[in-house]
């Protein structure tokens, strides 16, 4: 094991989803497997020790940090800047992971994987701060990476986060029940799980492992999920991807991941009609039978690891 110290805080949950917690976890694997020592600390009202092994649970409300580390990652969209200038001295380099330019972060490393990242949040740079912008540094799961070979079949995949925040799942099977494709759900939700189980030609994937959850996904010739880290999943698989945005930074991306041809369309479910239009899309889609443009080589991690690492020394 190598001397340096790193340790990740971020946050996970019903209303938060899974997203920084899916993404600062596949750092933390790479990191413990090159041997470093690493420790893993998540605010969360679920315990996901079903799927993440070594976490320890704290609440940004408590947040203190008598510790020091060599590096430090931070992702949230919760954690207000007294807490990130706290980890920024308490650290030799702090990597902030960052969606939609949040805060004005303190000195580090800035990493945001937008695909128009720099037109659109960092257009002017600060000194103090080095940046990471842009889609070769997305980190894909290791999982996914081996399952891109997978021969596509048929089936349209629905995954709508880590937690159906805006409860769309019995919604989205309904209005497709008529579509005549198998169709693969995932979901996190026991209750769900049973009540998504009436839906005929519809396989429930319920906590699947990751290996499971990405050869499911791999073999998929559709899919449908939310402007997530399963969006950039499913787009370096190359899968026609039609989005659904269920929170405000997603909302906030939607357009670029279209214009980059990370997805083919999206639906906002707040509009009255938004069920027919589903239909309407999904029977596009399928007709039209469109080719994802694949911009991810999957070495997001490695990049971000290398350049974390070299910033310390």
């Amino acid at each position: 094991m190598t001397h340096e110290k790193i340790t990740f805080f971020t946050e996970g949950g019903t209303s938060r989803g899974m997203g920084h917690l899916i993404r600062c976890y596949a750092l933390y694997e790479e990191l413990k497997r090159l041997h470093y020592n690493v420790s893993f600390y998540l605010d969360s009202d679920i315990d996901f020790t079903y799927k993440f092994n070594d976490i320890k649970y704290f609440k940004w409300k408590d947040f203190s940090l008598d510790d020091t580390y060599d590096i430090v990652f931070i992702d949230s969209y919760l954690a207000p800047l007294n807490i990130y200038h706290i980890i920024m001295k308490n650290s030799k380099l702090t990597v902030y992971i960052d969606d939609y330019g949040r805060l004005e972060y303190p000195s580090g490393l800035i990493v945001n994987f937008a695909p128009d990242a720099e037109k659109l949040f960092f257009q002017k740079k600060s000194k103090k701060n080095t940046y990471l912008l842009g889609l070769k540094y997305i980190p894909i799961r290791k999982e996914f990476i081996n399952a891109k070979s997978n021969k596509k079949e048929k089936q349209l995949f629905i995954i709508l986060g880590g937690t159906d925040k805006a409860n769309l799942s019995m919604d989205i099977c309904d209005a497709l029940k008529e579509i005549d494709i198998k169709k693969v759900i995932v979901t996190a939700e026991k209750e769900l799980a049973t009540k998504l189980s009436k839906f005929s030609n519809t396989t429930i994937l319920y906590k699947p492992d990751d290996v499971i959850l990405a050869q499911n996904m791999s073999q998929s010739s559709i899919a449908i999920s939310t402007a997530s880290m399963s969006l950039y999943e499913l787009s370096f698989l190359e899968i026609p991807t039609l989005l659904f945005a269920t929170s405000k930074n997603q909302e906030i991306g939607i357009q670029q991941l279209i214009n980059n041809s990370m997805a083919v369309a999206s639906i906002n479910h707040k509009e009255d009609l938004w069920k027919k239009e589903l239909q309407t899309k999904i029977n596009i889609i399928l007709k039209t039978n469109p080719k994802a443009s694949p911009k991810i080589d999957g070495q997001g991690i490695q990049r971000i690891v290398k350049t974390s690492i070299r910033l310390l020394s």
